[in-house]
């Protein structure tokens, strides 16, 4: 015979029983909220394309050439600095007897920096025309490699990835010289800044055709057991209005493009110089 359970029992039972129902109903709740909250793998893919979006396009070495004003087809190679209009530029000049490839060592450190390149093969050089002049009379030949120089300025000057008024010209040795030439001749040339690599204060004068020289915003870079270069470096820096920097390499008596392939310091001063002072 069955028995009916006390009315305060079953009235606990069915106090548990919709507690148990409202804490699931919560819990789904919070469930769904969560969901709502989540990113979906479609978003993600959406904001991954947007940061590619705003990725800077990379930049590559392109062949170039242009004529002097004796009629002469220079080659060289230029490279924009990525993501840059209007910005600074470097012209690079080799030593005597050797190429533009000089710089195949620095190269790849001025893009980053924002700084576009024009590396130039000089006249009876690489892949350039001969002078009419005997090569061995080319570096102190004044209106020979000048020319060049002129022509190089100028085309870079016209790219739209290049501000004029910020063009540098770095040299080696005999390129040295005739940057220095550059920066001498600021008001006609452009130069606003430069860098001499084992420099000879007499090429220079014979270029310039005078001895009364001035210069401004040079580092002078030769190797402390090199004297002849180390001494002229400062000679020429001595005729330096600020700023002017002397930086002399220990522990060789390379010059030119041996001394830039020797000195990772020189390399690294070189990009820097150009980064502060363009």
């Amino acid at each position: 015979m069955s028995r009916l359970l006390p009315a305060w029992i079953l009235s606990l039972l069915l106090s548990l029983s919709l507690s148990l129902l409202t804490s699931a109903c919560t819990e789904e709740e919070e469930l769904a909220d969560d969901d709502d909250t989540t990113s979906s793998p479609d978003d993600d893919d959406d904001d991954a394309s947007s940061d590619d979006d705003d990725s800077v396009e990379p930049t590559f070495p392109e062949s170039v050439s242009f004529e002097t004003t004796d009629g002469l087809t220079v080659q060289g190679t230029f490279q924009a600095a990525p993501g840059v209009t209007e910005g600074p530029a470097v012209l690079l000049l080799h030593e005597f007897g050797t190429d533009r490839h000089d710089y195949d060592q620095i190269w790849p450190l001025f893009h980053p920096e924002g700084l576009a390149t024009l590396a130039i093969d000089f006249r009876s050089h690489g892949a350039s025309d001969s002078a009419a002049v005997d090569i061995s009379m080319l570096p102190d030949t004044p209106e020979e490699l000048s020319r060049d120089l002129e022509a190089a300025l100028a085309w870079l000057g016209q790219r739209p990835e290049v501000d004029p008024t910020r063009i540098g010209v770095m040299g080696l040795s005999m390129g040295a010289n005739v940057a220095l030439l550059g920066n001498h001749q600021q008001e006609q040339s452009g130069v606003a800044s430069t860098i001499a690599f084992s420099p000879s204060e007499s090429s220079v004068a014979s270029l310039a055709g005078t001895s009364e020289l001035s210069f401004q915003s040079v580092l002078y870079v030769a190797s402390e057991n090199d004297s002849a270069a180390a001494q002229s470096a400062q000679a020429l820096m001595d005729l330096t209005d600020e700023p002017r920097t002397l930086q002399l390499v220990q522990g060789t008596s390379s010059a030119g493009a041996a001394l830039l392939a020797a000195s990772a310091d020189a390399r690294a001063g070189s990009v820097a110089w150009f980064v502060e002072h363009l």
